[in-house]
């Protein structure tokens, strides 16, 4: 699962500053939490974190952040930082390539991914900004996992 984490677990409007939780990071929508930990629960995933907020954290402090979280998987690592990528579509599209990922899911907002190859869109679930990864997303990940 390649997973972003603003307009997916974080669904704050862009034009606000985020609400931060207790441990001083950004507060997660708590139902999109519950939505992705009922999809983990479907299929065995390993999760790669492809948000730029990966360039200021660890993957430790990270890991920390999604238990605090309520998160029931720990991430995997961060897609690589490409510095030739202009975009999430290429950066998505050169570590699939690189690491020869088949089955898989990708979790974002970012309009570039419409973009896609048919053949890799059709593993894309594009959420909203501000809705992120709410039950209709879930059903459409569901249906998802069902083809792969």
């Amino acid at each position: 699962m390649i997973l972003d984490l603003d307009g997916v677990l974080i669904t704050n409007p862009s034009w606000k500053a985020d609400r931060i939780d207790s441990d001083g990071y950004s507060e997660f929508n708590e139902s999109c939490v519950e939505n992705l930990n009922r999809l983990l629960t479907l299929a065995e995933f390993d999760i790669w974190l492809s948000s730029t907020r990966r360039t200021v954290k660890t993957l430790t402090e990270f890991n920390l952040i999604f238990k605090n979280r309520g998160i029931k998987k720990e991430i995997v690592g961060f897609l690589p930082e490409y510095a030739d990528c202009i975009n999430r579509k290429e950066e998505i599209l050169k570590f699939i390539a690189e690491f020869k990922v088949s089955d898989f899911l990708i979790i974002d907002d970012d309009k570039s991914l419409n973009g896609l190859e048919s053949e890799i869109k059709e593993k894309l679930i594009l959420t909203e900004l501000m809705k992120g990864f709410n039950s209709e997303k879930l059903k459409e990940a569901t249906k998802k996992i069902k083809k792969l």
